[in-house]
C-alpha cells in the first residue's frame, strides 16, 4: 500500500491553489513530491511500507491480547478507510481494465500510463454521499492537462 499524501505533495497542491506561486516553484515542488512518492512506492513494493508493519503487528496479537493504542486512535481508523482506492497497469497491451471503490464513501480509480496517453477509469456509488464519477473524471482530466502544460512550459523556457 502506498500512501500518497505527504508534506511534499501537500506543499505542491497548496502552490497550485495559490495563483501567486511562480511556475518554476510549482515545478520544483512537483519534483520534490514526485521524488518522495517514488521512494515511498519503492519501499511499499519491497514490503517496507508503513501499512505492512501495522498489519504485521495486528497479526501477531494473540486472541484476547490487548491491542496497542495506535489501533484505537481515530487517525488509524480514518486512515484505514480507502476513500480513494487506485491501481495501475503501465502497459501498451491493455486497452482497459476496471477497479472499484472499496467503501461507499469513496472512488475507485484504475489508470494506465502509456507512452503517449493516460487512460483512467473512475467508479463510485453514484448519488451516495454526493459522489459523481463523471465529475471526478473531468476534474482529473483538467488537472492532468494542467500538469502537462506546467511541465511543457519548462521545456519551452529551456529552448
Amino acid at each position: 500500500t502506498c500512501r500518497s499524501v505527504t508534506n511534499e505533495s501537500t506543499a505542491w497542491c497548496r502552490a497550485l491553489a495559490d495563483s501567486s506561486t511562480a511556475t518554476q516553484e510549482r515545478i520544483w515542488l512537483f519534483r520534490l513530491a514526485l521524488e518522495k512518492h517514488t521512494r515511498l512506492t519503492r519501499e511499499a513494493v519491497a514490503g517496507r511500507g508503513v501499512d505492512r508493519h501495522l498489519l504485521g503487528l495486528r497479526m501477531v496479537l494473540r486472541p484476547g491480547e490487548q491491542k496497542p493504542e495506535v489501533f484505537e486512535d481515530p487517525a488509524y481508523s480514518y486512515s484505514s478507510h480507502w476513500y480513494l482506492s487506485t491501481s495501475q497497469i503501465s502497459s501498451e497491451n491493455f486497452t482497459s481494465y476496471g477497479w472499484s471503490e472499496v467503501t461507499p464513501k469513496g472512488y475507485g480509480i484504475a489508470y494506465n500510463i502509456r507512452k503517449d496517453s493516460l487512460i483512467i477509469h473512475t467508479t463510485c456509488i453514484r448519488g451516495s454521499y454526493g459522489l459523481d464519477s463523471d465529475r471526478f473524471a473531468q476534474a482529473f482530466e483538467t488537472a492532468a492537462i494542467d500538469v502537462r502544460n506546467m511541465l511543457l512550459s519548462e521545456t519551452k523556457e529551456q529552448q
